[in-house]
């Protein structure tokens, strides 16, 4: 063993795993970072802090359990600050549940509700059922589903579907990604996406479903998600409790201007 190897190791001390802990806490806090920004490497914390790889790991994994941090393999990996937040970047179309296996939690989703029923006069327009299935009776599947992150609610999702797109689809398993079997079994992917976000209030019939109290704050995302060819195929509403989530976008180069821009 080198001189130096040895120096390193002597200049390793052993704390408790709350210690540990606490001096990472102290570091996150002394550089002031923020949910989404890296701490570093293992390597990195390990020689700043002068404790031991294997007692790091512990106390890592400690904070991770409590979702204040949260460890990436790969390009752009390391130690991420986290918080109790789901983040979801509304940039692109990736599905929720991947979304929440990404950040290392555990989401669930229940169907409350799934049925055929007749299209609305809402359904017919956005859905654009007339124009791409003039000779057709027009029907969707209306179903509604509870998703749920570590156990506890997250949000509601509401789908409405073209049937004539997804033959036998309340056979299959629909607490699983849409997204993933709508092209695994149907060919069908999102080209274009579009999408509204607003706060509202919870109702009587949210609070109820999402566990939290009539008026907390939600965020609604009215979602149509369209085929190559301009077909919609799904028309959606989300509901989130706003405390359980974060939205992030990043743009580069060209942005477009609000329509209420000064011109």
């Amino acid at each position: 063993m080198s001189s130096s190897a040895r120096t390193s190791m002597n200049s390793q001390r052993r704390f408790s795993q709350q210690e540990n802990v606490r001096l990472l806490r102290s570091l996150i806090h002394e550089h002031e970072l923020l949910p989404g920004e890296r701490l570093g490497s293992e390597r990195e914390i390990s020689a700043q802090l002068g404790i031991t790889r294997a007692d790091l790991r512990i106390a890592l994994a400690s904070m991770e359990k409590a979702h204040e941090i949260v460890r990436r393999i790969g390009r752009g990996g390391g130690i991420v600050i986290s918080d109790e937040r789901l983040e979801r970047n509304i940039n692109t179309v990736e599905s929720l549940p991947m979304i929440a296996r990404r950040q290392g939690r555990v989401l669930r989703s229940k169907v409350l509700s799934a049925v055929i029923a007749p299209a609305s006069a809402s359904d017919t327009r956005l859905l654009r059922l007339q124009g791409f299935a003039p000779n057709q009776i027009h029907n969707i599947y209306n179903i509604t589903r509870l998703r749920s992150i570590d156990g506890s609610p997250l949000s509601l999702e509401t789908s409405h579907l073209p049937s004539d797109m997804f033959p036998g689809l309340l056979n299959k398993d629909l607490t699983t990604s849409f997204y993933r079997r709508f092209e695994e079994d149907y060919g069908i992917h999102p080209s274009d996406v579009d999408e509204t976000l607003e706060t509202i209030e919870a109702d009587a019939r949210d609070a109820e479903l999402l566990e939290v109290a009539v008026g907390t704050a939600l965020v609604r995302i009215r979602r149509i998600a369209c085929m190559a060819d301009g077909r919609p195929f799904e028309r959606a509403i989300d509901v989130y409790i706003a405390s359980r989530m974060r939205f992030a976008m990043h743009h580069s180069g060209y942005v477009r201007l609000s329509a209420t821009a000064n011109r």
